[in-house]
């Protein structure tokens, strides 16, 4: 059985004491992931982590948290790397819940790296907290992409206002939250070739795991509350999210 964490971030301090045995043990277990930058020096280890482990795959970008010290210069430097083999743009997006960049930095920045993806040929990693409609207006305008709203976590209305723009969603460790009903229902009616499962490891693990760090070892759990919610074998969960995985990145293995 194989799975695909589409959005982690293998590069972060919180992996600097065991990183090569959990490498090794999603190598053992059939696990890949995209390691996904949020500024140039985690978009630099991703492409590094890619480079040495054919497992991982690699995404650069800047998250909107980012966005108030990034210029042109820093944009043509993101291009660069971007071109050293990674496979997606971001994550990138608008965060007005934390509001660490100002609202207008943020949206310049967005509308950059979407025209990035585009120039590239590339999909993107979309973060989006507390700014939905505007999120998915600079989507419209911007696109059409080929985009994943990461950590989704709307009902069944958001997730029809995503999927009509031809977007994928993001799931993770909040599907097996219990107060995320709302999301577990959005989930069973949603058409499964548009899912894609992620961690955002090492944080948001899933319910039995709550306080600790999350790994993509701990996916499993995920798509095993997606096959109860779906009424399929854990197996065939697995294989259909993968291969969603490999057709949103344009790769295969």
């Amino acid at each position: 059985m194989r799975l695909f964490d589409t959005h982690a971030h293998l590069d972060f301090p919180q992996f600097n004491g065991d990183r090569n045995l959990v490498l090794s043990a999603m190598k053992e277990h059939g696990i890949f992931a995209l390691n996904v930058g949020v500024d140039l020096p985690t978009s630099q280890a991703s492409l590094a982590l890619s480079a040495s482990h054919p497992h991982i795959y690699a995404a650069c970008g800047i998250h909107p948290h980012e966005a108030k010290s990034v210029t042109p210069d820093t944009l043509a430097a993101l291009e660069e790397l971007l071109q050293k083999g990674a496979v997606a743009v971001g994550e990138c997006g608008l965060d007005f819940y934390r509001d660490l960049s100002p609202r207008d930095q943020q949206v310049w920045v967005f509308r950059a790296q979407l025209r990035l993806a585009k120039k590239l040929d590339l999909p993107v990693i979309v973060h989006e907290r507390a700014a939905w409609p505007e999120c998915l207006q600079v989507l419209r305008e911007e696109g059409p992409v080929r985009a994943v709203l990461h950590a989704f976590s709307g009902d069944l209305a958001r997730a029809q206002e995503a999927l009509a723009l031809g977007l994928y969603l993001g799931i993770g460790g909040p599907l097996t939250y219990p107060k995320n009903e709302p999301l577990r229902e959005a989930l069973r009616k949603v058409p499964p070739q548009r899912v894609l499962l992620e961690t955002d490891c090492p944080y948001l693990p899933p319910q039995p795991f709550r306080g600790q760090r999350n790994d993509p070892l701990k996916l499993r759990h995920v798509a095993e509350t997606l096959a109860g919610l779906w009424r399929r074998p854990l197996p065939e969960v697995a294989e259909i999210t993968y291969a969603n995985a490999q057709r949103f990145l344009g790769v295969q293995g």
